[in-house]
């Protein structure tokens, strides 16, 4: 597919909500699409990084679990009840389960476990209780778009973080799977997969090492212009700034190794 490019006509008065709002790519996310004329609604359990923001942009918020999905249901609820309806969910709420210092070429069985409930409630659940809680609010509307965040790690090996990696493959198959039934209803999802990126997220000693790293408004122009494609179902790669964000593509045939 051709570059993204980005068309803020598409985005103006639409209501969007953003997860992972209080920081990073969220953060960055909720300045553009406030830029571009969205009604936007930032989302996050940092209450301090909700007020920045909302301080900043002038947008609302709301203090969100992502893993509860009754308070999903709430959420979003509020958001229709106060502005209109719902167009946009952006699924960018993310962690990892690396301990804060630790190296990434340590050994990272030790720690792993005591990190696995909550990458699953945040990474996955996350995303799959964040589309299922939009889609009866943008079925009714008729339309919708969902975006979630992803990462490359989800489609190559990430052994310093095995947890991180298993989470967003898991949302990338979850998108890809998924998309027919919720395009039938008038809603596209897609995935954005960024590498490394300039975020509280990436770990100290790999932020340092890093060639080339990403800045988080890189990010929200690219799930921009993913949200103003035409795309669903669609794994987006932002690897590298350097580098245009590219549709990924999957081999389809299961029928045997090529010739």
């Amino acid at each position: 597919m051709a570059d993204l490019v980005v068309d803020d006509g598409e985005l103006a008065g639409q209501v969007a909500v953003v997860t992972g709002g209080g920081s990073g790519i969220g953060a960055a996310l909720a300045r553009r699409l406030t830029d571009a004329g969205a009604v936007v609604t930032v989302a996050d359990i940092d209450e301090a990084g909700l007020a920045d923001v909302a301080a900043e942009v002038g947008c609302s918020t709301v203090r969100l679990d992502v893993g509860d999905m009754v308070a999903w249901e709430e959420a979003l609820a509020e958001v229709v009840a106060r502005d209109g309806g719902l167009d946009i969910v952006c699924l960018n709420a993310g962690i990892g389960t690396r301990p804060r210092g630790v190296s990434v070429a340590d050994d990272p069985i030790p720690w792993m476990l005591d990190g696995y409930r909550s990458v699953v409630s945040v990474n996955i659940d996350g995303v799959v209780f964040g589309a299922m809680a939009a889609l009866p609010h943008m079925e009714q509307r008729g339309r919708g778009r969902i975006v979630a965040t992803a990462s490359v790690a989800g489609i190559r090996p990430q052994p310093p973080d095995p947890l991180y990696g298993m989470s967003k493959a898991a949302v990338i198959g979850f998108v890809r799977s998924v998309a027919p039934a919720f395009l039938d209803r008038g809603v596209a999802i897609n995935a954005l997969c960024p590498g490394s990126v300039n975020t509280p997220l990436m770990p100290e000693d790999r932020r340092h090492a890093a060639k080339t790293m990403s800045k988080p408004e890189e990010m929200a122009e690219a799930i921009c212009g993913v949200l103003t494609s035409d795309d669903s179902g669609g794994v987006w790669i932002a690897s590298s700034p350097a580098l245009p964000v590219w549709r990924y593509e999957f081999a389809e045939s299961m029928e045997g190794p090529p010739a």
